[in-house]
């Protein structure tokens, strides 16, 4: 089974759930970068609500995901001070911390080479054994149409099951992959979004944020226990991978 998706910064549960359902995770990163978007920007929790921690990224007309260049003014060390603001006194901070500082501080100009390490590193704390692909790199994606190119992503990869976000409803041919012998498994995370122990409780639980928030507040491994059985109650015919 695969999920396909732009690269995202920090991403937020349901993106984190497909690492360990699925066999596959291709990022989708020759495509066009949308601007407000989750490519360059996630949110977090902090003392005053919720809030958006951004990437800044140099901007052209029509420019692709993996031809966005992070802007020189990038400050790593004012977002690493406010996600610490944040989360400092969340009881798994330093282990949450441990796993996305060094692709924060890497030194990655631009914006594909750096949510993919951060994709990268949370896969690996997270258990998962899914193996993730750039789009950009399979030559075979070249073909017209969004169906089509989804096709070709699946076949590259050897996949013959799409996970896709209940989202993609609207515009999701699933008859048309059919056609091409790609079954689509619908994922509805945010009717299912799991609760956990949050930073400042007394504003109520905040669903939807990134995966940092619930690091943080239960750890990695508490994350990836709360994935799975999330996933065994959805797809009890299936063992997360």
């Amino acid at each position: 089974m695969i999920y396909i998706e732009q690269p995202p910064f920090l991403p937020w549960l349901g993106f984190c759930e497909a690492l360990i359902a699925c066999t596959s995770v291709a990022l989708y990163d020759d495509v066009q970068f949308t601007q407000g978007g989750w490519q360059n920007r996630n949110r977090i929790k902090t003392a005053n609500g919720p809030a958006w921690v951004t990437i800044p990224v140099a901007r052209a007309t029509g420019q692709l995901i993996h031809d966005t260049r992070i802007a020189d003014g990038f400050d790593v060390a004012s977002m690493v001070k406010t996600l610490r603001l944040a989360y400092g006194r969340s009881p798994y901070a330093e282990e949450a911390f441990q796993v996305i500082e060094p692709p924060l501080s890497a030194g990655h100009r631009w914006l594909a080479d750096l949510n993919t390490d951060l994709v990268t590193q949370i896969a690996l704390a997270l258990g998962s054994r899914a193996s993730l692909l750039l789009t950009s790199g399979m030559s075979s994606t070249a073909a017209e149409g969004k169906t089509e190119r989804l096709a070709h992503i699946c076949a590259a990869a050897g996949e013959r099951e799409l996970w896709a976000g209940s989202g993609t409803r609207q515009y999701l041919d699933a008859a048309a992959l059919a056609e091409h012998k790609i079954t689509v498994s619908w994922n509805e995370f945010t009717d299912r979004h799991p609760r956990y122990s949050q930073a400042w409780p007394k504003q109520g639980f905040e669903p939807g944020l990134s995966v940092i928030d619930a690091a943080c507040a239960i750890g990695w491994a508490g994350v990836s226990a709360m994935l799975r059985a999330g996933l065994s109650t959805y797809r009890p015919t299936e063992e997360a991978r």
